[in-house]
């Protein structure tokens, strides 16, 4: 099993950006995807774990009251940071998953590119908590690579897979792209055009 410290350590000794969020096209179409897919136009209190440089929280703070963000790597901390040090309402936290997930619930939980990078018994954990961390019309957005990542066991594929078989809400949106997957569960039972009244 690959020591994850050392793997997220290692690519961000080489990259503030790794994975060019900002330059590669592919990138910024998927997060347009995945804020287009988000069924309110604003949420109270977000989280979003795995939060990286911040390039896809800075997006997101505009869509919120408050944000807190989340990484396990100190330089993606720091980066996040300072990408969002004039958002008064944006908190950058180091913290690992499973093990510092919070115990008060929220209005959107952004799972990104995170959870493949995890044991199964760890992806349990967090579903466990997900299923537990929603308020009443909250929302859950999940998104990942379908390709397999050298040294980690779970991929895209069986992520959705767990959460799809686990997760205890509504599933909203499903998006099944050629190169990753996107999910959004909601934990309101009713679907946007009948909370609108658009049916009955």
């Amino acid at each position: 099993m690959t020591d994850v410290s050392a793997y997220f350590a290692q690519i961000y000794a080489d990259s503030s950006d790794p994975w060019q969020y900002e330059k590669r096209w592919y990138e910024v179409r998927k997060r347009a995807i995945c804020l287009s897919l988000l069924p309110y136009p604003h949420f109270a209190k977000a989280i979003e774990l795995g939060c990286s440089n911040g390039v896809f929280s800075e997006q997101l703070a505009q869509r919120c009251d408050y944000l807190r963000c989340v990484d396990g790597q100190l330089e993606a901390v720091r980066l996040a940071s300072e990408r969002l040090q004039e958002k008064a309402h944006v908190q950058v936290l180091q913290g690992l998953i499973p093990q510092d997930l919070p115990s008060e619930r929220f209005d959107l939980i952004v799972v990104s590119e995170i959870l493949y990078y995890l044991a199964p018994e760890a992806l349990t954990e967090v579903i466990a908590w997900l299923n537990s961390a929603l308020t009443d019309n909250g929302v859950i957005l999940a998104c990942h690579w379908r390709y397999p990542i050298d040294g980690f066991q779970l991929t895209g594929e069986t992520v959705h897979d767990c959460l799809q078989q686990q997760l205890h809400y509504r599933q909203q949106s499903h998006v099944i792209d050629q190169d990753f997957l996107l999910t959004i569960w909601q934990a309101n039972h009713q679907s946007l055009a009948k909370q609108e009244n658009l049916v009955e």
